[in-house]
């Protein structure tokens, strides 16, 4: 019951009906259990407010008679602006035509004049409850589909890297390596970083000699992109070697930098 009472905390309900008093007691009884409960008169302003509201309206509830516009006149139009919105049709009328039509319209509920609280609240607890359900199945959604586009560029970074004929290898915003070919592997083979490296827990940084570092620890962003905004040469000493990396950035699916950099061997320092 607990968990029920906690989705109706998260509901946003807009209340529509033309009599003042009606709308204060559902006001009154709904905000005891109910997050936000907002009011509307008639069809026309409750569609624009609706149209118009800053916080996102998960419920509408509406009376079928009002002047200006009537109920399912509004709830058609607001069907037609979201599908997926959830409705409920209230009317002192029984006839198979407000049903008819409520139904093909697509709302999910239609109630007949008194209003039992009972029953609505037992509508509501539904409603709230296939509302959290369609959530997280959109979120499932959005992280499987971010989980395919994240090991597909995953895959093409791995297979771009294998093709380089340098001493090659991929960066991530914190220096991380996320990937090398065989020829970076053969410069790791048989030093302290070779087992990180296959782990993929080795940062850059952990590899370079203190010369190296000199160079780009006193710079005030991120030193791949100042060295890609002024092209100047970079030389890294990895290993008793001098390398002079060519660095190009990346940019995955989420528009979040990746680098390459291609190792090209200058010198080899004397013990």
């Amino acid at each position: 019951m607990e968990n029920n009472i906690n989705l109706l905390k998260k509901l946003h309900i807009l209340f529509v009906d033309d009599e003042r008093l009606i709308r204060e007691i559902v006001s009154d009884m709904l905000s005891d259990s109910v997050g936000h409960v907002s009011l509307a008169s008639n069809g026309q302003e409750g569609l624009e407010f609706y149209l118009n509201s800053l916080r996102p309206i998960d419920i509408v509830i509406s009376d079928q008679t009002m002047p200006v516009m009537h109920g399912l006149d509004m709830l058609e139009k607001i069907k037609e602006h979201n599908p997926s919105q959830k409705c409920i049709m209230i009317t002192a009328h029984s006839e198979a035509k407000y049903m008819l039509r409520a139904i093909e319209i697509g709302i999910e509920h239609f109630m007949i004049k008194p209003i039992s609280f009972s029953k609505l609240e037992t509508i509501l607890h539904n409603l709230a409850y296939k509302i959290e359900q369609e959530i997280i199945l959109v979120e499932k959604e959005r992280l499987t589909q971010r989980q395919l586009l994240d090991h597909a560029f995953n895959t093409s970074l791995i297979s771009l890297v294998n093709n380089i004929p340098l001493p090659s290898f991929i960066i991530d915003q914190n220096d991380q390596i996320i990937a090398g070919n065989s020829e970076i592997n053969t410069i790791f083979i048989g030093t302290p970083f070779y087992k990180n490296f296959i782990d993929k827990t080795l940062n850059l940084k952990d590899i370079l000699s203190s010369n190296s570092l000199s160079q780009i620890n006193p710079l005030i962003c991120d030193w791949k992109e100042e060295f890609l905004l002024i092209e100047e040469d970079l030389s890294f000493e990895i290993e008793e070697n001098v390398y002079k990396p060519k660095i190009k950035r990346i940019l995955s699916n989420n528009n979040i930098p990746f680098y390459l950099l291609c190792l090209i061997e200058t010198t080899h320092l004397a013990k």
